[in-house]
């Protein structure tokens, strides 16, 4: 039986791959438009400079390093991040389903998704994908639950 502790990592885990999945779809779909977004330091108090320019995307970046400009770049940290969500979901999945391989599955995506956004672009790109790290805390959370899994 499924502990219910358990149970919550893998459905936060669920809706972060989906949120994640579908990020990454969408910024390898539009990456043109994705490195077209400008900087914005801070939002102004002004409401009129607020309508003047509207943003698809949000720069998610820090502030010393912005988003890459380069569409092919975009692309291939589209790519990473597609395989670390699609990797630790399969993870999730199968630790749901009470099985010991799906957290070696987890772990195998979370260092992919800390990995190939540096070998791809760099250090800069752990800027961007910070997420990546509150998986390194879920997987010493499901540490805890490995004993009950079979």
């Amino acid at each position: 039986m499924r502990s219910q502790f358990l149970t919550l990592l893998c459905i936060l885990t669920f809706l972060s791959c989906a949120w994640g999945l579908l990020d990454a779809i969408v910024s390898f779909v539009q990456a043109d438009a994705v490195s077209e977004t400008v900087y914005v330091e801070q939002k102004s108090t002004d409401p009129k400079q607020e309508k003047q320019s509207k943003k698809y995307f949000e720069d998610r970046s820090s502030d010393d390093v912005p988003l890459p400009g380069n569409p092919e770049k975009i692309e291939s940290l589209a790519v990473a991040q597609f395989i670390y969500s699609l990797l630790t979901l399969i993870g999730a999945f199968l630790m749901f389903r009470l099985r010991k391989i799906g957290f070696w599955i987890y772990v195998a995506g979370v260092a992919v998704g800390l990995i190939l956004p540096v070998i791809l672009a760099g250090f800069g790109a752990l800027n961007t994908s910070f997420g990546v790290f509150f998986s390194v805390i879920f997987a010493g959370l499901y540490w805890v639950s490995f004993k009950e899994m079979s």
